[in-house]
């Protein structure tokens, strides 16, 4: 496809074909998360200019590894399992998922822990509809679990994201 050039943003654009191409690519490599990622999403990431030369738009080859290496964070970080985590700290310890797994119980419990600490939450939308996320640093437990205490702002963080206007 010939690039037409920028708008008036400064962004080019991604034809249907090509967010085909990147989505296919990442569903190869992660098929159990690429579509945490919206096709809104991928198509911003795709079409801005790209770094190297800021005359072009950015290569598919590039915007799909700088999506995978996001999809990569996501899976080694944890960040892919924190529903989950949520979900069996919220049950009976004696379910039997909890039983059969005690050390994601207690990093559930860790995290349920760090998201009731009310330094972090969500205060209304933006005069565009976006939602606002507040960190209050001086209420956050930092210490004795600082890895729940960030996994705590990934999941407010996906919450939102999930949550905008496209």
């Amino acid at each position: 496809m010939e690039d037409a050039g920028p708008d008036a943003d400064g962004n080019w654009a991604v034809s249907a074909e090509e967010l085909s191409v990147i989505r296919a690519e990442l569903a190869c490599e992660f098929p159990d998360d690429y579509q945490y990622m919206s096709d809104a999403y991928v198509t911003s990431v795709a079409s801005k200019p790209y770094s190297k030369d800021m005359s072009v738009r950015r290569p598919l080859e590039y915007s799909t590894e700088k999506l995978s290496n996001v999809l990569k964070w996501r899976k080694e970080s944890g960040a892919t399992e924190l529903l989950e985590r949520l979900s069996l700290a919220n049950g009976p310890d004696s379910a039997p998922e909890a039983k059969s797994n005690p050390e994601a119980l207690a990093k559930g419990k860790a995290l349920v822990a760090a998201l009731n600490c009310g330094g972090c939450y969500w205060h209304g939308l933006t005069k565009d509809g976006k939602p606002v996320l507040w960190v209050r640093t001086n209420r956050l437990p930092w210490y004795p679990d600082v890895d729940a205490l960030i996994k705590s702002l990934v999941l407010l963080a996906d919450t939102g994201i999930s949550l905008m206007p496209k």
